[in-house]
C-alpha cells in the first residue's frame, strides 16, 4: 500500500519529546518510516542511562526486541539530545510532539509551556491515529475499567475474525455480505493501549484499509491535544475524580474525556454508563451522535416501564442473570452473566461496554458471547499469583485509583489483607478507607503521598495497621503476622496500590518480580 499522505510535514522542523518512551519511539519510527527526516529528539537521560530508561518503558518487548528496537531507533537518520542538551533548539520547532504526560515533567516548564502558548502546534501519538487511521476507530477511555474493556472487545474481534466473520447480523454500513464472497476484504484487527504493556500500532498505519478496525484505549491525558476527531464507537466507562493533579479540576477532567465523542457525527455511536452519574448527565446532554447505554441495573420489559434516557435510546443490560441488548425495538440475549470468567462485580460493566461495542459494530452473537466466554482478564488486574498454605495472592497492581481497589476489595467475601500505597494524584480516599475499616484485617502501607492520606483516615481500633519501605520489608511483615494472627482459609492478600507509581517504584526497582517476592512467602 502507498505511504500515507504526510506531505505537510515535509521539510518542517519536527521535534519529539521524550523520544526514548513507548510513544516518543513509536512517532519517531512512524516519521521516518514516512520518508520525514528532519526530526530532533529529546530524552533527559544522559547517553549512558538512555539504554536502562528505554527499557524500561518499553516493557510490552521482550529482552530481545527490547534491544533490537533500541539499535534501531539509534541508529535512525533523527538527531537525539540527551540530557546535556536537552530542549536545545526547540524553540525553532515547526511542529512538536510529546508523550500524554509532557506537562509533569519539570524538565519541561516553562520552555514548553512557553512555546506552545506561543502557537507552535502540539501533538500526541493520540492524534496521529485519529488523523491518519484509513479505517474504523474503536476508542475507550474512563476513570476505571477501560484497559479491561479495551482487551475484551479486542478479544472478541480476534474471535470473529477467527471465525470467517460470517455474520447474518451485521448492522454496520461497513460490514456487509461482501466479505462472504470476498474472503481477501475480510478485516484485520489492531489494538493499541495506553500503558508500557502494549505495542503500539502507529507503524501499522501504512498496512491498514478502511476495512479494517483500530481499536484504541485512550487516557484524559492524551485527549487534552484533540484533533478535533472521534472515534467512530467512543466508550465512556466511567469517570470519578482522578489525575486531578493533571486537569487542575474536577470539571476539566470531565471535559478531557468528553473530548472523545464531541466531535462525532450522526453516524457514530458514543456508548455511555448510564450507571455512572457524570456519565449519564453526558449521555442526557450529548446530541452529536447515537448514545447507546450499558447499565448493570435491570432494565424491565414493556415500553411502560422504560423510563427517562432508557425510553430514548437503545442499550445493553442484565435481566434474570442475562446480558440482553435492546436494539430498534427489539431484544437479542447475548450471554448468561455466569458465563463471564473474570472476578469482580465491577468487570460486569466492562463486559456490557464491551458487548455494546462489537454488537454496533456487527460482530455476530455467537462470537461476541465466544469472545467473553474465553477472556480471563489483563495482566495486573485481579490475576491470582499462588494459593500457598491455602492463602491467595493476588496481584492488582493496576487498580492506580481509590475506586479500582473499592472494586477489587468487593471481589471477595473472605478476609482480606492489602497492600497498597504510592503517590497521590489528587482524589480522594475517604471511600476507600471506610472499605479498609470495614471490611480488611491486614493494611500493609507503602511510602508515598497517597499513602499519608490513606493513614490519617484508618481506623486501628478496625484494622491492623503496618507501614512497610518496601517489598523485602513487605514480606517480613506478613511473615511475622502469619505466626501471631488467626489466618483463615482462602484469606485474599490483595495488592492494590490504589495510588500511582505503586509496581514501578517498588517492584520494577526491586530486582524481583511480583512472582518472585509472593514466593519467599511458601
Amino acid at each position: 500500500m502507498s505511504k500515507l499522505n504526510l506531505k505537510n510535514l515535509k521539510n518542517k522542523n519536527i521535534h519529539i519529546v521524550g523520544i526514548g518512551g513507548a510513544e516518543g519511539s513509536a512517532i519517531a519510527e512512524f516519521l521516518v518510516g514516512n520518508n520525514i527526516s528532519s526530526i530532533t529528539g529529546h530524552d533527559f537521560s544522559l547517553r549512558k542511562d538512555f539504554k536502562d530508561a528505554f527499557y524500561k518503558t518499553h516493557l510490552s518487548l521482550k529482552l530481545d526486541e527490547r534491544e533490537k528496537a533500541l539499535n534501531h531507533l539509534l541508529n535512525l537518520p533523527i538527531k537525539i539530545n540527551f540530557k546535556d542538551h536537552y530542549l536545545e533548539g526547540i524553540e525553532e520547532a515547526d511542529l512538536v510532539f510529546v508523550s500524554q504526560v509532557w506537562f509533569k515533567y519539570p524538565q519541561n516548564m516553562p520552555i514548553l509551556q512557553d512555546l506552545r502558548n506561543s502557537g507552535t502546534p502540539f501533538k500526541t501519538i493520540t492524534n496521529l491515529y485519529f488523523e491518519f487511521a484509513p479505517c474504523k476507530i474503536i476508542s475507550i477511555t474512563g476513570t476505571n475499567g477501560k484497559t479491561t474493556t479495551a482487551r475484551l472487545i479486542n478479544n472478541i474481534f480476534e474471535n470473529w475474525i477467527d471465525d470467517g466473520v460470517h455474520s447474518l447480523e451485521c448492522k454496520n454500513i461497513i460490514l456487509n455480505f461482501a466479505y462472504r464472497l470476498k474472503p481477501e476484504l475480510q478485516p484485520k484487527i489492531y489494538f493499541a493501549g495506553n500503558d508500557r504493556q502494549n505495542v503500539q500500532v502507529l507503524d501499522k498505519l501504512n498496512e491498514m484499509s478502511e476495512n479494517d478496525v483500530l481499536i484504541l484505549e485512550t487516557s484524559s491525558t492524551q485527549l487534552l491535544l484533540n484533533s478535533g476527531i472521534s472515534p467512530h464507537i467512543g466508550i465512556i466507562t466511567n469517570i470519578t475524580p482522578n489525575h486531578l493533579d493533571d486537569h487542575g479540576s474536577f470539571e476539566n477532567y470531565i471535559e478531557a474525556k468528553k473530548n472523545l465523542i464531541k466531535y462525532q457525527n450522526k453516524e457514530d455511536f458514543a456508548v455511555l454508563n448510564y450507571d455512572d452519574d457524570v456519565v449519564r448527565k453526558i449521555a442526557e446532554e450529548h446530541n452529536k451522535s447515537k448514545v447507546f447505554l450499558f447499565s448493570k441495573r435491570t432494565v424491565q420489559n414493556g415500553s411502560t416501564a422504560l423510563r427517562g434516557l432508557w425510553s430514548q435510546h437503545d442499550g445493553c443490560f442484565i435481566r434474570n442473570e442475562k446480558i440482553i441488548i435492546k436494539f430498534n425495538k427489539k431484544e437479542l440475549v447475548i450471554c448468561n452473566v455466569g458465563d463471564i470468567k473474570i472476578p469482580g462485580k465491577h468487570n460486569l460493566e466492562n463486559v456490557l461496554a464491551a458487548v455494546s461495542a462489537a454488537y454496533l459494530y456487527g460482530v455476530d452473537l455467537k462470537n461476541i458471547k465466544k469472545g467473553i466466554m474465553n477472556y480471563t482478564g489483563i495482566k495486573h488486574r485481579l490475576k491470582l499469583l499462588y494459593n500457598i498454605n491455602e492463602i491467595k495472592y493476588y496481584d492488582d497492581t493496576q487498580a492506580t485509583t481509590p475506586e479500582a481497589t473499592i472494586a477489587g476489595i468487593e471481589s471477595f467475601n473472605n478476609d482480606i489483607i492489602l497492600l497498597a500505597g504510592g503517590d497521590d494524584k489528587g482524589m480522594n480516599y475517604e471511600n476507600l478507607a471506610r472499605k479498609i475499616n470495614k471490611e480488611a484485617k491486614l493494611l500493609v502501607l507503602f511510602p508515598g503521598s497517597a499513602s499519608d492520606k490513606i493513614e490519617k483516615l484508618i481506623d486501628e481500633s478496625k484494622v491492623d495497621f503496618i507501614k512497610v519501605e518496601d517489598f523485602s520489608e513487605a514480606i517480613n511483615v506478613l511473615k511475622d503476622y502469619y505466626k501471631k494472627a488467626a489466618i483463615l482459609k482462602d484469606t485474599a492478600v490483595l495488592i492494590s496500590p490504589a495510588a500511582a507509581y505503586f509496581y514501578s517504584k517498588f517492584v520494577e526497582g526491586s530486582g524481583k518480580d511480583l512472582r518472585e517476592w509472593i514466593k519467599l512467602l511458601k
